[in-house]
Order: structure tokens, then sequence, then C-alpha cells
């Protein structure tokens, strides 16, 4: 077909299949200004005009992080994914347990994001309200809580993809809410130990979470100054001395 879409959907019922198995779906071309469609044009022309698939989303503007997918290889949002005519292929996110199809369970990462205390921690209640510098707080506090908590910097991750490290490491989107508070002038935890005992030091800065982060996190530039400061605090394992 002129001008399609060939997609090559990943489709697994553990309830009912065995194994997992691909389905592919011709998709015509949605003529747009900017020449593209996106991924989710894509999965809901499948889902509404030839058969359902189960995939997830709300938004469908880039915020909530609910359409994160593997497509063509790459984590992402499926609605900020842009394709162009010929075969593209749709996989859930790598490394989670699959619900159905492109839906997977993210309940356990998640709760690795809470287990950090993303809070302001202190000694003594908030009396004083200090300044953030205007650059702390836009370029790095305001990005970081820009995280969507789609978990595409996981399904990327080498250290838990390719190293196995998911017990050690609470990997990188988790780390992002300590190095929030580490930045905070107003928290006063250690958070260099607490990243240094979240397993920092798994991470090979192979610079794929800063790749795929739709929200443009600088993640392993940070986990980076984490790694620096826990290492001049003594806190660096011994089996990872260089």
């Amino acid at each position: 077909m002129a001008d399609s879409i060939t997609a090559k959907i990943f489709r697994y019922d553990p309830t009912v299949d065995e194994e997992p198995y691909y389905s592919t779906y011709e998709v015509p071309w949605v003529e747009d200004p900017t020449n593209k469609m996106t991924g989710m044009q894509v999965l809901q022309y499948i889902h509404e005009e030839i058969e359902p698939i189960a995939y997830d989303y709300s938004c469908i503007s880039g915020l909530c992080g609910r359409c994160s997918m593997v497509i063509d290889g790459i984590p992402g949002l499926a609605c900020w994914t842009t394709l162009e005519p010929g075969t593209h292929t749709f996989e859930p996110l790598t490394g989670f347990p699959v619900i159905k199809d492109l839906v997977v369970d993210r309940s356990a990462i998640k709760e690795r994001f809470t287990d950090t205390e993303p809070y302001n921690k202190t000694v003594n209640p908030i009396s004083e309200i200090k300044d953030i510098d205007y650059d702390l707080y836009w370029e790095t506090l305001e990005r970081i809580n820009m995280c969507r908590e789609c978990m595409s910097c996981y399904a990327s991750c080498q250290a838990l993809q390719m190293n196995n490290a998911w017990e050690k490491y609470i990997g990188p989107g988790a780390m992002m809410t300590i190095a929030q508070r580490y930045y905070d002038p107003h928290d006063e935890a250690n958070r260099v130990e607490q990243a240094a005992f979240a397993g920092v030091f798994e991470c090979i800065q192979c610079g794929n979470c800063t790749n795929v982060c739709p929200a443009g996190i600088p993640v392993a530039e940070t986990i980076a100054v984490l790694q620096k400061e826990a290492e001049a605090a003594g806190l660096k394992p011994e089996a990872k001395s260089e």
C-alpha cells in the first residue's frame, strides 16, 4: 500500500497465550501539516478500524507518560514519536511484566520513586523559605520535576537491561528524585549517601536515559554529579574503583 504505515505490533495476553507473537497491520497515511504520523495515530487507527489492541494513554500531548512503549527499538511516548511511511515495530517497555499487548505493569518501579522519600527532610520544621538561584530552580529543580514517570529511561538503561542490576540499582528515574532533593537548599538529608546506597555506581553512563527522556532531563549527567560527590565522600565501592 503506497503512502502507508505497516505496523508490526507485539501481541500477548498472558491469560490465554503461551508465547508472545506479532500481528501486522496496514494503516493508511494521514496527511498532517508536519508530513508525519504519530505512533498514537497508528495505534488508534488499528484499534478503532481493524481490531482491538491493548495500549495505554491519557493526554495525547506528551505530559502524562502513560503511552510509553518501544517503537522501532527506541523507548518513548507513542504520542510524540513521529513516523514516516514504511514498516514500524511497536513493543512494550523492555524489562517490565506485560499485562496485555503494549500495556505493562509499572507498579514495582513506581514504588521506587516513593521509596526515595522525595519530600524535604529537615531536623526542625522549615521556618524560613530560602531563596533559590534562578538557574538552579528553572534549569535543574523544575526540569527534574517535569519527569513524566514514563519509564523510558528504565527501558533504555544498560545497567538494568544488560547488566541485570535491578536488585542493586534503584534506576535512573528514581535516582532523579534523590537528585532533586540533593539540589534543594531546604533539604537537610544526606542525599549523596542515599544515592550511594541506592546503587548510583551501577550506572555506566551509557547516556541512553538522557537521550530518550521526553522531558529533556539530563539524567546521566545528573547521576554523574551524584557519583562524583559520593566518591569524594568515600562511598564508592572498592569493586567499582578504576
